[in-house]
Parts: structure tokens; C-alpha cells; sequence
């Protein structure tokens, strides 16, 4: 990976070649350049020179501040003349596109780890940005291959994957959901029977902090750039709001009846929150805390994912087998998508304008095209698929089924 230079390097870079402090300078700054959607990565590579640190700081994106602001030593603000331009390979566009960055992604996907009933107990595993490749087992948070953030999969890798389990971690009773901000080197993980949410540090795989959330937590996701976590309590309908500068909750929001899953959309500063019970979601405005609209979709909604740039948001309805597609800006259901047998996660590469569904009972994954709100396909994985999460950058899905223990990997390609 670091030993490419040129076009072909950069055309075949993904989150990991930019957060790969191996990676040479010149490519660092080459992806910077030429892959917007992976500026992030770069401004949080711990070998991301002065210079280009700079120049990432000039183009007013929040997930860039943020990612630069987390960094051991924060680059030195820009002089009064704008730092120079990252040097330009042969074959790659000689001018910087300055335009509306493409937002970070963030994949929220739902995994429950037994069949769910409505109303009932939901398993939520969340998976925010890129892949997080560990897996919560009675009370332990375990992390394969060198951490959440350690695992290289880009094609051309000399460098393979270790295949070890190199941490465990005891978080608290009953742990469900996860969320990584990326940005400070922090995991959220909700312990169900315990009512709190672990605080790890990434970087040291430890819990540093446990916060007192309400009854039975299940979905977590983070607003990096608004320091600012998420979590659905099931029982008490309620959201807690965790300033994660300081692990407080800042605010109780009441929601609909048995919340499960939650998306951010930092963009426009709003949360969606399935309501399991009633077949409704929450939309929370995260500059105020306060529902400001109630959305009735299908029966017994779980997972929902959030297409920021195209205002669309995606709730899988475990009861009748479909998919409620929501306008964000006016917050209706603009279609209704027919996929398989009690969809349980759902996640969106908006790059591809493709969503991809689990499908509990018959093992499968419906893809839906998201211009024409079709199901192109269906795929054959495992038994009993949970959630799904996709690697925009290689275009690979990942799909773990809780009833073959499994993982099934879709080319999306």
C-alpha cells in the first residue's frame, strides 16, 4: 500500500491507505486532493505533514476540523497566504476542488442477536463510519486484528490482516450497541441490563468512563463534529444526549414507544429514531433536543440509515417486510419498498445510490436502488442475517448471520 505512488494508488486508496501512516506523503497528499470523501481520513493520519494539515484546515469542512482538531498536535493555523496546493501526480487534475465536501458516512445498522419481537427485546449493533470489526459477546467488547481501526483490506495490501483477537475488554451487563467516533479515538458501547453506555479509548483499549443512561439502552451513534452520542433506552422511551467532551448527559428526550435504532444526519443537525412499539420515528432537531416531527412508517420498524446527501432516510419494517423510504425535508414517507421476510438492518452507500436490507427469516439481502427506490437484486448469505455494513471506498458488504455464525462478504463491485 505504501509502496504505491501515482494515479493507480490513489484511484485504488480507501479509508485504511489514508489512515496508514506507511503511506507515503505524496500520496497522502495526492488522495487529499483528488478523493474528497477521504480528506477526513487523511487530516486524522498521525503522518500527515504540517503542510497539507494546513491546506485541509482551509477548506471549512466540520468533519475535517474535527478529525484535525483530534490529533495529537493540531496543525498551526494557516498564515494570512494560504498554504500551497499538495503536490500534483502525473494523471491527476491540476486544480483543488474547493466545492461542498462529501460528508463523512455513516453507516447505522441494527443486529439483533435473537429473533426480534415487537414489542420486545431488541439487540442493536451500530456501526458508524468505516467497518468496526469487533463483536460484543456477555459483557466483553472483543477486537479482532489489531482494533477497530487496524485492519488493512484495500486490494493491493502486501501487508494481510493479523486474524487475532488482540484485546478484550469488560465493559458492563448486557452490552448491545457500538458506536466509534473516529475522530477522538473513542467507542460507545450500551450495556443493556446495567442502564449505562462504556466510554473506551481506542488507542488503549480501556474503559475510561461509565455513564448512567436510562432503561434498557440499546442503539448508540455519535455526532462527531457536535461531540455529541445518542442513545435509544428501549424501556423508557427516551433518548439520552452524551456530551462526550465530558461523558454527561446533557438532555432526556422522549420518544415514541420501545425506541431502538438511531442515525445522525450532522448536516442538517437532526436524529432519526425508530420506535419499535408504535411504527413510528422520532426526528429530533440536536440543536434544540426536542422531537419536531413524528413520522408513521411501517410495523415494527428497527434499523434506519440516513442518505445526507440526497435528504433520504431508510427504515427497515420488521413486521411487514418492507423498507419506508422518508424525505428528510419534509419528513413523509415518499415510497414503500417491498423486500424480504422481516428486514432487520440497513445501511447506504450514497456514493453507489444503493441501500442494502438483511433479511432475517430467509436469508438474504435485498439491494435497492435508491434513484428509482427498486430492489435490483436479491442475495443468498446465511442464516438469519443481522446487520450490514458497506466499505464505500472497496465497495464490499459485510453481513454477519447470527444463525450459522458467519460472516457472509458481498463484492458490491
Amino acid at each position: 500500500m505504501s509502496e504505491q505512488t501515482g494515479s493507480d494508488a490513489v484511484a485504488a486508496a480507501d479509508s485504511r491507505v489514508a489512515l496508514d501512516p506507511g503511506t507515503r506523503p505524496e500520496v497522502l497528499a495526492q488522495i487529499a486532493q483528488a478523493r474528497p470523501e477521504l480528506r477526513v481520513f487523511v487530516a486524522m493520519n498521525p503522518a500527515t505533514y504540517p503542510g497539507l494539515a494546513q491546506w485541509l484546515a482551509t477548506l471549512g469542512d466540520p468533519a475535517v476540523d474535527a478529525a484535525l482538531a483530534s490529533r495529537t498536535t493540531a496543525p498551526s493555523a494557516p498564515p494570512q497566504v494560504p498554504p500551497p496546493p499538495p503536490p500534483v501526480a502525473p494523471g491527476l487534475p491540476s486544480t483543488i476542488a474547493t466545492a461542498d465536501a462529501v460528508p463523512l458516512p455513516a453507516e447505522i445498522t441494527l443486529a439483533p442477536a435473537s429473533r426480534p419481537r415487537r414489542p420486545g427485546r431488541v439487540v442493536a449493533m451500530v456501526l458508524a463510519g468505516v467497518l468496526v470489526l469487533g463483536v460484543l459477546v456477555l459483557g466483553v467488547l472483543v477486537l479482532a486484528g489489531g482494533g477497530f481501526l487496524a485492519h488493512r483490506l484495500a486490494a493491493g495490501s502486501s501487508r494481510a490482516p493479523a486474524s487475532v483477537v488482540t484485546a478484550t475488554i469488560t465493559v458492563g451487563s448486557g452490552p448491545l450497541g457500538v458506536a466509534v467516533d473516529e475522530a477522538s479515538h473513542t467507542a460507545y458501547v450500551t450495556n443493556s441490563d446495567d442502564g449505562t453506555v462504556s466510554v473506551i479509548d481506542t488507542r488503549t483499549n480501556t474503559v475510561t468512563d461509565t455513564i448512567t443512561v436510562g432503561a434498557y439502552p440499546e442503539a448508540v451513534a455519535v455526532d462527531a463534529a457536535a461531540h455529541t452520542a445518542y442513545v435509544t433506552n428501549s424501556d423508557d422511551g427516551t433518548v439520552s444526549v452524551i456530551d462526550t467532551r465530558t461523558n454527561t448527559v446533557t438532555a432526556t428526550i422522549t420518544v415514541g414507544t420501545n425506541p431502538v435504532g438511531v442515525a445522525v444526519d450532522a448536516a442538517s443537525h437532526t436524529a432519526y429514531v425508530t420506535n419499535n412499539g408504535d411504527g413510528t420515528v422520532s426526528v429530533i432537531d440536536t440543536r434544540t433536543n426536542t422531537v419536531t416531527a413524528t413520522i408513521t412508517v411501517g410495523s415494527g420498524p428497527l434499523g434506519v440509515a440516513v442518505d445526507a446527501a440526497s435528504h433520504t432516510a431508510y427504515v427497515t419494517n420488521y413486521d411487514d417486510g418492507t423498507v419506508s423510504v422518508i424525505d428528510t425535508r419534509t419528513n413523509t414517507v415518499t415510497a414503500t419498498i417491498t423486500v424480504g421476510t422481516n428486514p432487520v438492518a440497513v445501511t447506504v452507500d450514497a456514493a453507489a445510490h444503493t441501500a442494502y436490507v438483511t433479511n432475517y427469516d430467509d436469508g438474504t439481502v435485498s439491494v435497492i436502488d435508491t434513484r428509482t427506490n427498486t430492489v435490483t437484486t436479491t442475495i443468498t448469505v446465511g442464516t438469519n442475517p443481522l446487520g450490514v455494513a458497506v466499505d464505500p471506498a472497496t465497495g464490499t458488504v459485510y453481513v454477519p448471520n447470527a444463525g450459522d455464525n458467519t460472516v457472509s462478504v458481498i463484492s458490491a463491485r
